[in-house]
């Protein structure tokens, strides 16, 4: 399930896929670098905030549970960014936010490192809704599977 997402990010990124955190070894070995986490059990906002310090620059986070994602919602999100430069955040957006689903500037780092000082790990609430660009995706590509009956 996992390779549906790393191979859209590989098509539009290359082999520079890195996943965050400790995860099953075979989950592990998909991508092309781990990213230590100092923030086990932090969920996303502790995800996003090691990937943020370690690359030191721009990311582009897509969750793992994502079986529709594509090459071409991922190039949607990154050209807003190139289009419209202020925000910090561009996510998918299909009539409500997916945060998991984004490019997340450098500058957001001190946010996200605050939000887990602060314990406010609700991803939504981490950057103010003006700092966050939504990017229209089609809800169908967004469809994430929680559990095995979510893949019917």
């Amino acid at each position: 399930m996992v390779s549906v997402p790393i191979c859209a990010l590989r098509e539009v990124f290359g082999e520079r896929v890195g996943v965050v955190g400790a995860c099953d070894p075979q989950v592990a070995k998909l991508g092309d670098f781990e990213i230590q986490d100092p923030y086990p059990g932090l969920g996303p906002v502790g995800g996003i905030c090691a990937a943020l310090e370690h690359a030191r620059s721009d990311i582009f986070v897509c969750a793992g549970d994502l079986v529709a994602i594509d090459q071409y919602a991922i190039r949607a999100v990154v050209q807003a960014s190139i289009d419209s430069p202020g925000a910090l955040a561009y996510v998918a957006y299909d009539g409500r936010r997916h945060p998991t689903v984004g490019l997340y500037r450098h500058d957001s780092t001190k946010y996200f490192q605050q939000a887990i000082a602060e314990s406010k790990l609700k991803l939504g609430v981490v950057l103010d809704m003006d700092t966050i660009e939504h990017v229209s995706v089609d809800s169908s590509i967004l469809r994430n599977v929680n559990r095995p009956e979510d893949l019917h």
